[in-house]
């Protein structure tokens, strides 16, 4: 059994009962690679996100998490860390080299935690960029905290939308546009639990 899964095995039943989260749209879950989008409210989230798919995510994070002994089980858990400050092509290729592989990486496009109302245009480049390299679909995820915040026994739902293909999303326009038509997807979501 590699780290990463004997991580989730032992984190997913502790995670299930104190975050108590609460996977629904599995049937959207595609065969293969996809890169899994999702919006950041909390820390919580990876965690969550990462328990509750089968699929190993290789998760995107900050390079600021890149230290001492934290560092190193993120790492060897297949988190790729990004830099944040700038167009970071080595940590892109990196998520290529997973979708090639056939694993599949999880980004959240914001590329920070935003509490608040979440819209398009808050989608960063390079979810398109990364998809279309990697020839993976991108899979929309919405993340909600039905009581309004993330905390132990607080009910955490990862509503899961339909995936999206390469010429789907191309069809958005140039690289940013599509990007934001990406995360669009995971608003939607959103938008029509709370309507």
């Amino acid at each position: 059994m590699s780290f990463y899964g004997f991580a989730r095995a032992v984190a997913r039943p502790f995670v299930k009962v104190l975050f108590r989260y609460k996977l629904e749209g599995r049937e959207n879950i595609p065969e293969g690679s996809f890169v899994l989008c999702a919006n950041h409210v909390s820390l919580l989230d990876p965690v969550c996100l990462v328990c509750a798919f089968k699929p190993k995510l290789s998760f995107m994070a900050k390079t600021e998490l890149n230290k001492g002994i934290l560092g190193k089980v993120l790492k060897k858990a297949g988190m790729i860390f990004v830099n944040r400050q700038q167009a970071d092509l080595g940590a892109i290729r990196q998520c290529v080299d997973v979708l090639k592989n056939g694993g599949s990486v999880g980004i959240f496009p914001q590329g920070t935690r935003v509490k608040g109302k979440v819209d398009a245009s808050q989608g960063l480049e390079g979810i398109s960029m990364i998809c279309t390299l990697g020839r993976a679909q991108a899979l929309p995820v919405a993340v909600v905290y039905p009581s309004g915040k993330a905390g132990i026994f607080r009910k955490t739902r990862l509503i899961v939308g339909k995936p999206i293909s390469t010429e789907e999303f191309a069809a958005a326009g140039d690289r940013t546009a599509q990007s934001q038509y990406i995360f669009g997807k995971v608003c939607d979501i959103i938008n029509n639990e709370e309507n």
